[in-house]
């Protein structure tokens, strides 16, 4: 079930998951690459209280109060795309609109030869 996961990157080169992971403190840092490498190892079998399906082909990780979005893509492959503090119990729609474009960014720049996964 093992499972690449790569962040999502932007045409400008900016890793907007990693940045956010980078600012956090060492514990809840700690805590959110535990949790991608638990996605790494069982992909779609990871569920509560680790991730969860958000629906429209997006999923989370749950890591005390941060909240990482990824979609999977192709057969083996995870795509971190997006990651905030959560604030509210429902996933604001503004970040699953960010995930989403994301999403079609990278089938986007695929389909186009502009990134090899």
């Amino acid at each position: 079930m093992r499972k690449a996961v790569v962040y999502f990157v932007d045409e400008r080169g900016k890793n907007p998951v990693a940045e956010f992971i980078e600012k956090l403190m060492p514990d809840e840092r700690v805590k959110c690459l535990e949790y991608i490498a638990q996605l790494e190892n069982y992909g779609e079998e990871v569920r509560r209280p680790l991730g969860d399906y958000l629906g429209d082909k997006l999923y989370e990780l749950r890591p005390k109060q941060n909240r990482i979005l990824y979609a999977f893509f192709m057969k083996d492959h995870v795509v971190l795309l997006h990651a905030f503090r959560k604030k509210t119990n429902a996933v604001p729609k503004e970040h699953l609109a960010i995930s989403k474009v994301r999403m079609a960014n990278v089938i986007k720049r695929f389909e186009s030869g502009k990134i090899i996964i």
